[in-house]
């Protein structure tokens, strides 16, 4: 399991420790003490989470899209819960689109002043304005008359403090989740050379989700686990374009053994590197490099990572080096599903370079299905 993975589960895990012990203390003892007997408690609670749920959504959209623009960068797309507003060259659209992100992902494009420490500090403000007030209407509602409105309000501010917080607590975690964070991209920010890797990733993102032609990530030589990973998002895109010298290129300069990157990265980079040997090199030189050089470890990321970068190598060890048919078409049999997390703009190229790994594999075994 990825280290990011990990971290969500714990997280998740605390989130619903925290939720049920302040359920049965904290809300337990506002309902005793503000309790109006006509409405439903558990009905009452229901509501108020989910519209509290869907105002948190939407706030912390408008907070990112209020920092990018203090920050001089460019919206492109606003999507909450899978609901996008997104511009298009004949305007702004809703669509059904993924995002990035907890409950939502604000995706932008730089000019030549945008600077991105507004936009990540922006749901701060947003998150404290919005505490503040709760704890008014809470305050309020503590001293208001049996039968008044308040004494539903307190509890309802109540409720409201402790779902903003947790969310608020996931957004801002400095480390890198399953999905992108405020905390983390905070933590990138206060390093230069993450912080501009940061705003040409922003960018990238923002131009893929409008189909700009232009979206491209160069390589980083300043190489940290942030920088690699996006190296290698431009190691994809020379894949794509059959530039095999050049990605070779970069992947070597990752390779430096003395180099203190993420463990999973690493294995990333031998996968790569495996698939652009056996599409160019002779047989027999990858079969050395293969058996002196990657190791257990390396092999069993490759047959087991789902992904289509380590699928296209998996595939070629199986057909060319292992001579397992089974092995192949149990590799290529994933691949409709690993598709599904190829970008749009690269998801044809990326048929036709696996397309061209059956062929190879099918060059030495003629008599393999397909």
């Amino acid at each position: 399991m990825k280290k990011e993975s990990v971290i969500s589960t714990v997280f998740l895990f605390i989130v619903l420790a925290v939720a049920i012990i302040m359920g049965l203390t904290v809300i337990s003892d506002a309902f005793e003490r503000l309790y109006e007997p006509n409405l439903s408690p558990v009905v009452f609670t229901l509501v108020v989470l989910i519209v509290g749920f869907v105002f948190n959504i939407v706030f912390m959209e408008i907070s990112h899209v209020v920092g990018a623009k203090v920050g001089k960068c460019k919206v492109v797309s606003v999507n909450c819960y899978f609901l996008c507003l997104k511009k298009k060259k004949e305007g702004w659209k809703f669509c059904i689109d993924d995002f990035d992100g907890l409950t939502g992902e604000t995706k932008i494009i730089k000019t030549e002043k945008s600077k991105l420490n507004a936009y990540v500090w922006m749901p701060i403000v947003f998150y404290a304005a919005e505490l503040a007030t709760c704890i008014v209407l809470y305050s309020m509602g503590q001293t208001a008359p049996s039968g008044s409105a308040m004494k539903w309000l307190a509890i309802a501010a109540l409720l409201w403090i402790i779902l903003s917080s947790i969310l608020f607590v996931y957004d801002f975690i400095p480390f890198k989740l399953d999905t992108m964070n405020d905390g983390y991209r905070l933590s990138l920010l206060t390093k230069p050379n993450n912080a501009k890797a940061l705003v040409d990733y922003m960018d990238y993102q923002g131009r893929l989700a409008i189909e700009d032609e232009s979206a491209s990530i160069e390589f980083n030589e300043t190489l940290t686990d942030f920088t690699v990973e996006l190296n290698l998002i431009a190691v994809e895109h020379a894949l794509l374009k059959r530039d095999y010298d050049k990605a070779l290129e970069m992947l070597l300069k990752m390779k430096n053994p003395e180099l203190k990157i993420d463990a999973f990265l690493k294995k990333r980079i031998v996968a790569l590197e495996m698939f652009v040997y056996l599409m160019t090199k002779p047989l027999d030189e990858v079969k050395k490099f293969y058996d002196e050089q990657v190791g257990d470890g390396d092999r069993k990321y490759i047959s087991n990572e789902a992904s289509v970068e380590s699928l296209r190598a998996y595939a070629l060890i199986a057909g060319l080096i292992d001579d397992s048919s089974f092995e192949a078409q149990y590799a290529l049999s994933k691949r409709e599903k690993a598709f599904k997390k190829v970008n749009k703009a690269d998801l044809e190229e990326e048929k036709k370079l696996f397309d061209e790994v059956i062929e190879k594999i099918q060059e030495k075994h003629p008599d393999w299905k397909k």
